[in-house]
């Protein structure tokens, strides 16, 4: 089979929301790479064809979707067929070691370099969101490292368990995970493994178990109108150190 490339260039602020779309549309793997424009490429792989059609075709529609949400839909897309025989190489090309602090995060294909302090952690990408290579996901995992020793944790929407991982090899006592999703629960489970970590993985809904559990440290990185719900429930008494990210700056003062 051979795949179509799209690489979708824009403004930064919509990058979670443009990353987001693409991936519920069927993806068979989303990048996000940061510019030193303000701007931002989202490379999504479809396979030629339909697929192809059918996503470019709703892109269209999305603009507009973007701009009742207060965000600039000022995008350039380009695509590019990749032969089957290449894609097994292709999108590893985007992958690099990624330093935040003293967290040390690797794709398995890597060799990771070996420094006093460092805390590794090995997790390549996959049809779950989260590589560490987002800006919002470095601030989370920094919070993360500092504040998650000796506490619970509660990781909502946890993708590819990333955050949780990262919670538990900074010395969390206990590290609840949450995702509606089946496939990304399964796949947070086996990075889990592979990174010798003992998480509960939960399949569910986040802001129930948010309002009903109790935990010293909640992070979610997971958009504006997750992050609005959870702020709500926050404010209605829950004694903890909460997290969210994901959302454009322009919104930070609803958070306040």
């Amino acid at each position: 089979m051979d795949w179509t490339e799209i690489l979708i260039t824009i403004n930064t602020e919509a990058v979670e929301a443009v990353a987001n779309f693409v991936h519920e549309s069927g993806a068979g793997g989303v990048v996000i790479e940061n510019n030193d424009n303000g701007t931002s490429t989202v490379t999504a792989y479809f396979p030629v064809g339909q697929a192809t059609q059918t996503m470019l075709a709703s892109l269209e529609k999305f603009w507009l979707n973007l701009e009742t949400l207060d965000l600039k839909a000022e995008a350039n897309v380009r695509t590019t067929v990749i032969a089957e025989q290449d894609w097994a190489e292709e999108w590893k090309k985007y992958y690099q070691p990624v330093e935040i602090g003293n967290i040390y995060i690797s794709p398995s294909w890597l060799e990771p370099a070996a420094a006093p302090g460092r805390i590794f952690v090995q997790l390549d990408p996959g049809m779950a969101f989260g590589t560490g290579t987002h800006p919002t996901t470095k601030m989370c995992i920094r919070e993360i490292a500092a504040l998650a020793p000796g506490k619970t944790v509660l990781d909502l929407g946890s993708g590819s368990g990333i955050l949780s991982i990262v919670a538990a090899k900074s010395g969390a006592d206990r590290v609840d995970a949450v995702d509606n999703d089946e496939l990304a629960v399964k796949i947070a489970a086996e990075n889990a493994r592979i990174n010798q970590c003992t998480i509960n993985q939960l399949q569910g809904d986040a802001f129930a178990e948010f309002a009903n559990s109790y935990h010293d440290l909640v992070v979610a990185n997971i958009g504006y109108n997750a992050c609005a719900r959870l702020a709500e429930i926050f404010r209605q008494g829950k004694n903890c150190t909460l997290i969210l990210s994901g959302f454009p700056r322009e919104r930070l003062a609803e958070f306040e």
